[in-house]
């Protein structure tokens, strides 16, 4: 499906994102992935695939020490709705993860939470992703379901997400590896997915 599709869907879906249905313990598992994602000393994240600034909360609460967070979605009218939650220091960029207008080596933590699957270039993105790690920066993937029922809930969906697919996350995992990235943390279970690297020169 074309990008423009997918950010015409988004669009249209961000005025009620933030009232559609989530499982019941979303919120801890938000806070679970920030808390794992985000080191401590970091002063810089980059979030991609932002959407209204679900992570947004939890990396001001938990990451006080944040100097800044760099949000990026595809669609503006997401952005328009995590501005709402935002402070002076979060900057605001609408952009196709494949090609994001970003400085190399800039940030402590990269953050993919609930996006991969809309990708639809997933090693470009990865290998951008990668470049825009400072040494010693993560990046981390996570998601509030496996992907076998990740991939069965796209497959209910009308319009042009439906046939988004995440793979397991060992076979992500490998696929970072051979982009370059040395495999920290690699998770998978019934409502949770989860994979952290860094890159090998770190």
């Amino acid at each position: 499906m074309s990008t423009q599709a997918i950010r015409q869907y988004f669009e249209a879906m961000a005025p009620r994102w933030d009232t559609l249905p989530a499982p019941p313990d979303a919120g801890e598992k938000v806070r679970r992935f920030v808390e794992r994602a985000v080191p401590s000393a970091a002063e810089r994240v980059l979030d991609i695939g932002s959407g209204t600034g679900l992570l947004l909360p939890h990396l001001m609460g938990l990451r006080p020490g944040l100097r800044e967070v760099v949000e990026v979605d595809l669609a503006e009218a997401m952005l328009r709705e995590a501005r709402l939650k935002g402070d002076d220091r979060i900057r605001f960029l609408c952009a196709d993860a494949v090609r994001l207008p970003l400085a190399e080596a800039s940030f402590d933590a990269v953050l993919c939470f609930g996006v991969l699957p809309h990708v639809h270039d997933l090693d470009a993105a990865c290998r951008g992703f990668l470049s825009a790690l400072k040494p010693g920066g993560v990046l981390a993937v996570g998601h509030m379901m496996d992907s076998t029922t990740l991939n069965e809930f796209h497959a209910t969906l009308d319009g042009p997400v439906s046939g988004d697919r995440i793979e397991p996350a060992a076979n992500l995992a490998a696929r970072l590896e051979a982009l370059g990235a040395r495999v920290e943390t690699v998770e998978e279970e019934t409502g949770w997915y989860y994979v952290a690297v860094s890159r090998k020169d770190s």
